[in-house]
């Protein structure tokens, strides 16, 4: 019984030092996400429709079931699509189901948040961020 104690303890301390990890973690220096994407569209036909043909902003979220950033990110994606309904529009892109999107965009790492104007990448980034920092992204470009 001990043990089970000890045990759970020690996989609740790992969650909560992990958890830690994902928050504190610095945004990455570096390249802008839209610098390292490609700009030719991808061959699928769903996303052609919900992303490149649109006009005007596109955030597009590409995510995971199994990624815990993935979860810790979704309530602010959710909150931006609510408050911003009418002037940007947000897709998810699950990257297990669309594997070919991901692949073609070269995506390695998520949560990894795309915003296209008029079907062409604007700006982006990788990893978990906190809801404003989100918004001050949109608000840079969207009118």
């Amino acid at each position: 019984m001990v043990e089970r104690v000890i045990l759970i303890s020690a996989a609740v301390l790992v969650g909560l030092l992990f958890l830690y990890a994902v928050m504190n973690t610095p945004p990455e220096a570096g390249p802008n996400v839209a610098d390292e994407m490609t700009s030719i569209p991808p061959d699928d036909a769903w996303f052609q429709e919900e992303v490149i043909d649109q006009e005007g902003f596109v955030l597009v979220d590409f995510t995971a079931e199994w990624c815990p950033p993935c979860k810790l990110l979704h309530p602010h994606i959710v909150q931006l699509k609510e408050e911003y309904t009418g002037r940007i529009k947000v897709v998810e892109v699950d990257v297990d189901e669309h594997e070919n999107i991901a692949n073609h965009y070269a995506v390695r790492a998520i949560p990894l948040v795309v915003l296209f104007n008029d079907g062409e990448i604007v700006d982006g980034f990788k990893g978990y961020k906190e809801y404003r920092e989100i918004e001050e992204l949109v608000l840079q470009y969207a009118p």
